[in-house]
């Protein structure tokens, strides 16, 4: 087995962090986890993982040019412990380089909301920081 540290922490290696929820052998059992997990997702371009984990309302069906997109890293900054109105909440940073902009680096700061749907915490939509 090759061993690859794990795109959401590099500290950790992937098989025994986010690889068993990418081959759904265990579900985040919360937001942070969860949002971990789709970070590691989109750096390995684990399209069906993030359709999988996505509020089928907000899903998109185009995940556009993933190729182009460079992840450099993720901070979690906030997770909110407290639910209100059975919404969960994480606020995050994602760097990246974008190869369709010269490869410029740049960076996400958002507030994700997740909601349970099919008894599965999932991810609904985000606002940007």
């Amino acid at each position: 087995m090759t061993s690859i540290s794990c795109p959401c922490n590099p500290k950790t290696q992937y098989h025994m962090c986010c690889e068993p929820y990418h081959l759904k052998e265990k579900y985040p059992e919360n937001q942070e986890i969860l949002m971990r997990s789709r970070y590691s997702a989109y750096v390995l371009k684990n399209i069906d993982y993030l359709k999988f984990t996505w509020h089928s309302t907000t899903c998109p069906d185009d995940f556009g040019d993933m190729d182009a997109i460079k992840w450099l890293g993720l901070k979690i900054n906030k997770v909110d412990q407290n639910p209100k109105n059975h919404e969960y909440f994480v606020e995050f940073i994602a760097r990246y380089k974008d190869s369709t902009q010269n490869g410029k680096a740049d960076k996400i700061h958002e507030l994700s909301r997740f909601i349970y749907e099919n008894e599965l915490l999932v991810y609904v939509d985000g606002e940007f920081l």
